[in-house]
């Protein structure tokens, strides 16, 4: 992640758990924790996003006695109900700029967002070695009291993330830059305008590393050259590089030696066991962009300005009124 996605993302976490509205207090469905502008709340997902099913059972386990004093005095359980309270404010905050961008026009396709989740369900448990059979154990121990109850928590928050990075393209989609502003920025920061150190190179896959060595020994005596073997190999593959990345071997490796260099074996994909021989076809140095070469660049750059200064100075005000004007309900009989 980039710095400014970063600071976006921590300046959208701020907004969200300030809450400027009025909040309303009556009963509602037992198993409603909360009602966003008609959009009702599970309670499943407070308590999983409040971890109090796992910091009761870590506490009850690591020390019984304030255990007991948390769940039976009063004192105890007003806590538990202002952290509940707490944390149900900030889940209405995130499901309240949900809302807010969704009603600026912009589709956050809630039902194909679900169906995401749920199709990828098993699979994320398979992909980390969890059997079917341990999967509601294994959601118990996280704090999850149903798969329903992760799918949910899953699904608001792919919603709250998305709804910042769409309302960003939006605002860099739709901000306007003149010719006057290019040109201007162009003088005033050429240096930053530069085309990064990049090399094409040519990659021959091995399904194990005997076949590589054994290929890059007829290459290196002379039976058959680089360019032969990578023309009639179905698992080749040509490409072009940015050199910037110094923590990837194969940059570092390629930095280090001149168009025309073929490597010895080299690991190329440790999941599947795969071997490369890799040969340099050409190197490109740093460079100075043309006013046209960076043309498109600088327009992304002013527009990605204009955006940053909408999150820090506009966004708040719209999102403050935004809320102001909202119908906020916590169910009164549990805060």
């Amino acid at each position: 992640m980039t710095k400014k996605a970063q600071l976006l993302l921590f300046f959208v976490f701020l907004i969200s758990t300030i809450l400027y509205p009025k909040i309303i207090y009556q009963p509602l469905e037992q198993a409603t924790f909360a009602k966003v502008n008609e959009e009702t709340l599970n309670e499943e997902l407070l308590i999983s996003r409040s971890q109090i099913v796992y910091l009761l059972s870590d506490i009850y386990n690591s020390y019984p006695e304030f255990y007991s004093v948390l769940t039976r005095t009063a004192t105890g359980v007003e806590l538990m109900n202002t952290y509940l309270e707490d944390q149900a404010l900030k889940i209405v905050n995130q499901v309240l700029f949900i809302q807010f961008v969704e009603q600026k026009n912009i589709d956050l396709q809630r039902k194909q967002t679900w169906n995401n989740i749920e199709e990828n369900f098993s699979k994320a448990f398979k992909d980390v070695g969890i059997p079917d059979e341990e999967i509601e154990d294994y959601l118990l121990a996280l704090g999850y009291t149903s798969k329903t109850n992760y799918l949910e928590d899953a699904y608001y928050s792919t919603l709250y993330n998305n709804s910042i990075a769409a309302l960003y393209t939006k605002i860099v989609q739709e901000a306007e830059v003149t010719d006057e502003e290019i040109a201007k920025e162009y003088q005033n920061n050429k240096a930053i305008y530069k085309s990064d150190p990049a090399a094409d190179i040519k990659l021959i896959i091995f399904n194990s590393t005997e076949d590589a060595s054994y290929t890059y020994n007829r290459i290196i005596e002379g039976y058959y050259t680089y360019d032969e073997v990578f023309e009639q190999t179905d698992s080749a593959t040509s490409m072009r590089i940015n050199l910037k990345d110094d923590s990837n071997s194969i940059v570092q490796t390629v930095k280090s030696n001149p168009p025309g260099f073929i490597t010895t074996p080299l690991l190329y994909d440790s999941q599947n066991g795969t071997y490369a021989l890799l040969k340099i076809e050409r190197k490109y140095p740093e460079k100075q962009l043309t006013f046209e070469e960076a043309k498109d660049q600088i327009i992304f750059n002013l527009k990605d300005k204009k955006a940053q200064e909408y999150f820090d100075k506009v966004l708040p005000t719209e999102f403050q009124k935004f809320q102001e004007e909202s119908s906020i309900i916590l169910n009164s009989d549990m805060f």
